[in-house]
Order: structure tokens, then C-alpha cells, then sequence
């Protein structure tokens, strides 16, 4: 094996030194405007000095190529310099030096009018947002490259590039434009007769198996079996078993999807697609519970896991437990099933957990590095930038003076144009993440929390592990989280509209006391299971404002009030009339604010506690309130004493 890889390694060297001898050799000749087609010769070589991974040895040949395009005045093959400088970059993930090189090359293939070159250029950049998530600024990059290869009519390319559109619409869950994309990749593929249609076959079949288009699923699925199978391409044709496999499953023909998943797991092997034989061997698991051949099913599920296991695969992991927890319970080992069902709680909190962390620390890493770039490519432009006011010294000597000048005036307005620029950008990602960083905190611990728990008490009832005495039991506390999760997830959405400035008012004329008539029916329950009282004591009072965003700020406020007030407490509602405006205050008898807590409450920054029974929240509900009230010309104030209770006013304008 030793033996092996040292063959290897020296033929890949050699390899290599004989292409920088063809390359220095073909360099020699290029002296003259005709010598393009050495020149091009010449790229050939320092692009396959490159793709075998020699970065530094193809990065030391850049500027003698630069000014060799250059002394022959070659736009396209300055371009094509440019273009694989940028891919080095691209594929060692210094990104923003890939996208100047990119930049630099479409200046001089727009020189030289070579629309291909335009084409592949936007591809590149397509691929470089793709990694970075950025799947709007891909789509728009890919859809550029559509239109330079619609005009060379290069339908192989077009046919891939058409393709990966349909792959980014759907990551955008854009369904209706990537089937268009997907069909018309198709349709190019078809009349060019290329041999990777099956894989076309098979991403639009999957799109229509999420959209319960499962008939049209078939038929292009069946269609990839007879393509693949013709041009021998083993990884689709196991694709197209899995997933035909599915249909019959959903379509409860066991021995069909049996006899489908076993033909994917034999393809998998043979094209070595560990992957997709782990999910197969783990669906012929399902199938046997389905078909109670448990024994059979708890050894497909092992080998399957261990596979698994092996590959890190943790989405099919989370599956397995699944699967497992299933068979212990048509088993009823429900001890068992309940182990399986925490592992899988375990693993999907750890990976929820590790997947913010991995963003945020992506993001962070990125943002260092695209900062140390700017500082690599601003110093890199200030060298060509010296050259060239060297150059220009020497040609024209009598206006040295007035020529310095301008360039430091251009240069010092061009640094504080960037600086500033940079300063914004930082800002505006500073204020994005700390949105992003809230978002997800809410969505990964109060959201989840409330959801999960819900979940677990109704898997209970349905893996028959509790009584359905036992559960009416449990259902007031069922309520109480469903109608909590409802105000969270009513918080939630309105205050990320008002952190994109969406939120807009609709005012119009109506009567508050229906809208309060209609919360306290919503919250009387709630209130009756405290022990708190509500009182109505509003008159009819017509105000001008949107009705739905007051409604959503009586609801706040009337549950922050149940929260915090204990057995035996009141909420009372009335109001006040003034000459242009009405005051609705909502005034109980609970456990009151501190003095030194009363600022915080509409602060910038979150601030929440425990209610009289521990109930939870995000901070967000008085926020909220506050904006909602402000759009619609309005006041919201606050007085309260400790252990005495709390009134919140709200001030409207007369209708």
C-alpha cells in the first residue's frame, strides 16, 4: 500500500513539472499580437497545473501571464488569466479575492465581446453564493449565465445551467419556477440526447413527491430507470429506486417498495454511494414493522445504524431512532420505545444546538476574513496603483506636479468613500445578527420548548403509553401551553415585521369595547383557572385606529396582567375622555412592578421575569405594544407600586 502511494504521489509530480516545463516553454514564444493561439495554449497548461492542486506554483506564473496578454494586446486571454486566477481563489475559499479576479475578467471579455467567457464568469460567482447561502444573489447570477449562453446557444452547458436554477428556486421553495427551470433542463437534455438526464428525472421527480404530485412522480422516475439503465449511470438508477421505492411505501404496496429499496441498496453499493444504501437498508427496516416481521425489522434497523453511524449521517440517524422507537411500540416494549425517543430528543436538540453554533461562527470567521482580504486586496491595489504613477512619471515629467496631485486627491476620496462604505456595512451586519441572534434564541429555546412539550404529551397518548383519563388530566395544561405558544408566536412575527420595517397602520373608526368584549371571552378561562376576576367597566368609546393592532396590544397587556396577578386578584378595564383622545386603562391588583424595573420595560434591550405560576416569555409582548400604539398615533404609560398592582394606559385618538 506504502509502496502504492509513494508510485502516486511521484507520478503526479512529475506530472506536474512536466506541465510547468510545457508552460515555460510555450511562454518563450509569445512575443507578438498573432501569438494568441500559443497564448491560449499556454492557459490550457496553467489551468491543469492548477486542478491537480499546485496553487502557489500556478499562482507564481499570474503576472507573467498578465503582461504577456497584455504586451500582445489579447483582451480574451488577459480575461482568461483573470478567470482562473479566480477560480484558485474560489476553490481555496478566499472568496472575495475570487470575485475581484472575476470582476477583472469581465472587463476584458467584454473588450473582447466573448459572451461565453460573460457566462461562465456569473456561473463561478453563482457557486461562490450557493456556499455562503446566499441563494437570491445565486439565482440572480445563474439567471445572468442563462441569458450568455441563450445567445452562444450552447445547449449543454444551458441544459446544466437550467438545472441548478430549478435546484435554487427549490432550496427557495420557489416551486413553480423550478419546475419550469427543471423542465425546460429536460427538454434541452432530450433533444441533445445527453446522458445525465437521469439525474434531471430525479430532482423534478422528488419536487413532485413533496408536492404530492405522486402520479407525475412515476412516470419521470420510471422514465430515469429506462435512461440510466441505457447509459449505465449505476448512481441514478439507485437514486430512482429509492425513491420509487417511497411511492409504493405511501401507496402501501409492501412488497413492491420491498423489492424497489432492495434494488436501490444493490445500485448504491455498486456506484459506492454509502448514503443512499443506509437509507435503503433502514426503509426495508420500516417496511418489515409495517409488515410485523419484527425480528427482521430490529436487524435491518441495526445494520442500518451502524452504517449510519459510520457515515455521520445525522438526518438518517434521527430517522433510525424513529423507526426503532416505532418497533418497540407495535412491540409494546414501551420502556424501550421511550429510550429511543430521548436519544432521538438528544441528537435533534444537540444538532439544533450545534447548527447555531455553526452559523454564527461561520458567519463570524467569514467576516474576519473578508476583512483581512479587503486589507490584502487594498494593498495589492495600491502597488498597481504606485506602478502606474511611476509610469506615468516617467512619460510625462513636465506635469509631474499637477499629475501627483490629482491621483492623491482621487486616491484619499476613494479610501473615505471606502472607509465609510465599510463602516456601514459593518453596522448593517452588527444590527443583522443581532436580529438573527434573537430570532434564533426565541425559535430554539421558549418556540421549541412550548412545541416539544406539546408533542411529547400527544405521542404519549398516541403510543398508548398514557390513559385517556390520564391525559384529560393533563389537557388544562395542554390549553395554557397552546395559548401561550399563540401569543409567542403573534410577538414573534409582528416585532420581526417591525425590525424590516414592515408594520404599517390601517386606521379606521370603531368601537374598543368590542374588541375588549372579545379578549375577555379569549382569556376567561385562563383567568377563571387563577382565581382572577375581569371587569369591563368601558364605556362605548370610538377611537381612530388600526383594529387589529389594538386588538393585539389588548391582548398583551391583558395576559401580562393574568401572568403576574394570584388567586383572588382583579383586572379592570376603563376609560378616560379628553378633548382629541380617549385613555383605556388596564388596571389589576397583582404583584406590581419595582421602581428600578419600570424603565426596562420598553427598553431596547429585552426584559422579562417569571409570572405568579412560572410562567415563561420572551420580553417582546411591551415592545410591541409600544410600536404598535406609536404607528397609530398614540401613548402607551405605565405606574405601579410593589405588591399593590399595576396600571397600563394606553392614549388613542376620538374617533
Amino acid at each position: 500500500m506504502k509502496k502504492t502511494c509513494f508510485f502516486l504521489l511521484f507520478v503526479v509530480s512529475s506530472l506536474c513539472f512536466s506541465q510547468q516545463q510545457s508552460l515555460d516553454s510555450v511562454l518563450l514564444k509569445i512575443r507578438k499580437p498573432k501569438d494568441t493561439a500559443a497564448f491560449d495554449k499556454a492557459i490550457k497548461y496553467f489551468e491543469t497545473i492548477w486542478k491537480q492542486k499546485e496553487y502557489d506554483v500556478a499562482l507564481s506564473y499570474e503576472n507573467k501571464l498578465r503582461s504577456l496578454a497584455k504586451k500582445i494586446k489579447y483582451d480574451k486571454g488577459a480575461g482568461d488569466v483573470y478567470n482562473q486566477i479566480g477560480n484558485i481563489y474560489n476553490l481555496t475559499n478566499k472568496h472575495l479575492k475570487a470575485f475581484y479576479n472575476y470582476d477583472k475578467a469581465i472587463i476584458f471579455y467584454k473588450l473582447a465581446n466573448y459572451q461565453r467567457g460573460l457566462a461562465i464568469i456569473s456561473n463561478n460567482k453563482s457557486t461562490i453564493e450557493q456556499k455562503r447561502g446566499n441563494f437570491e444573489n445565486a439565482i440572480n447570477y445563474l439567471l445572468e449565465a442563462n441569458l450568455y449562453f441563450t445567445r452562444v446557444k450552447d445547449s449543454t452547458v444551458l441544459a446544466s445551467t437550467y438545472n441548478n436554477i430549478g435546484n435554487v428556486y427549490s432550496s427557495l421553495n420557489d416551486f413553480k419556477l423550478a419546475e419550469e427551470y427543471y423542465i425546460k433542463s429536460l427538454a434541452l437534455k432530450r433533444k441533445n440526447k445527453l446522458e445525465n438526464i437521469g439525474a434531471s428525472l430525479n430532482n423534478l421527480a422528488l419536487m413532485y413527491i413533496d408536492l404530492k404530485k405522486l402520479d407525475s412522480a412515476k412516470v419521470l422516475l420510471q422514465e430515469s430507470l429506462v435512461i440510466s439503465k441505457k447509459n449505465k449511470n449505476i448512481a441514478s438508477i439507485a437514486s430512482a429506486y429509492n425513491r420509487l421505492g417511497a411511492l409504493a411505501f405511501i401507496d402501501k404496496d409492501y412488497q413492491k417498495s420491498r423489492k424497489y429499496y432492495d434494488s436501490s441498496y444493490t445500485a448504491a453499493k455498486k456506484s459506492k454511494n454509502e448514503s443512499i444504501a443506509a437509507s435503503a437498508k433502514q426503509e426495508l427496516g420500516r417496511i418489515a414493522i409495517r409488515t410485523k416481521n419484527f425480528k427482521k425489522a430490529e436487524s435491518l434497523l441495526k445494520v442500518a445504524r451502524k452504517e449510519i453511524k459510520k457515515l455521520k449521517l445525522d438526518p438518517l440517524l434521527l430517522t433510525n431512532y424513529e423507526y426503532s422507537a416505532k418497533l418497540d411500540s407495535a412491540r409494546r416494549n414501551f420502556s424501550e420505545a421511550y429510550e429511543w425517543q430521548k436519544k432521538y430528543q438528544q441528537l435533534s436538540d444537540q444538532n439544533t444546538s450545534d447548527e447555531t453554533a455553526q452559523k454564527i461562527e461561520l458567519a463570524e470567521a467569514r467576516f474576519k476574513s473578508e476583512m483581512e482580504q479587503l486589507k490584502l486586496i487594498e494593498a495589492q491595489e495600491q502597488r498597481e496603483q504606485q506602478s502606474k504613477d511611476k509610469l506615468f512619471r516617467y512619460r510625462i515629467f513636465t506635469y509631474i506636479s499637477v499629475g501627483i496631485t490629482l491621483i492623491i486627491l482621487i486616491f484619499l476620496g476613494f479610501v473615505v468613500k471606502s472607509r465609510k462604505e465599510r463602516k456601514r456595512y459593518v453596522n448593517q451586519l452588527n444590527e443583522s445578527n443581532q436580529v438573527k441572534n434573537k430570532l434564533f434564541s426565541i425559535i430554539s429555546h421558549d418556540l421549541k420548548n412550548e412545541i416539544h412539550g406539546l408533542d411529547g404529551s400527544l405521542n404519549l397518548l398516541k403510543d398508548n403509553a398514557i390513559s385517556t383519563e390520564e391525559f384529560q388530566q393533563i389537557v388544562p395544561l395542554l390549553a395554557n401551553r397552546t395559548h401561550q405558544t399563540s401569543i409567542l408566536l403573534n410577538n414573534l412575527l409582528n416585532w420581526s415585521k417591525s425590525q424590516m420595517k414592515e408594520l404599517t397602520a390601517n386606521p379606521s373608526a370603531f368601537d374598543i369595547n368590542e374588541v375588549i368584549a372579545s379578549k375577555f371571552t379569549f382569556f376567561e378561562p385562563q383567568a377563571a383557572s387563577k382565581g382572577i376576576k375581569l371587569t369591563n367597566a368601558l364605556k362605548p368609546t370610538l377611537v381612530f385606529a388600526d383594529k387589529d393592532m389594538v386588538a393585539i396590544v389588548a391582548q398583551n397587556l391583558i395576559a401580562n396582567a393574568i401572568k403576574f396577578c394570584n388567586a383572588g386578584d382583579s383586572i379592570t378595564l376603563s376609560s378616560i375622555e379628553t378633548e382629541e383622545h380617549f385613555e383605556i386603562c388596564f388596571k389589576d391588583t397583582g404583584v406590581g412592578i419595582a421602581q428600578e424595573n419600570l424603565k426596562k420595560l420598553f427598553a431596547e434591550d429585552a426584559f422579562t421575569t417569571r409570572g405568579t405560576q412560572h410562567e415563561t416569555g420572551t420580553g417582546l409582548g411591551l415592545k410591541i405594544c409600544k410600536e404598535l400604539i406609536a404607528l397609530n398615533n398614540g401613548e402607551i404609560s405605565v405606574k405601579s407600586k410593589l405588591r399593590e398592582g399595576s396600571t397600563f394606559c394606553i392614549t388613542l385618538p376620538k374617533a
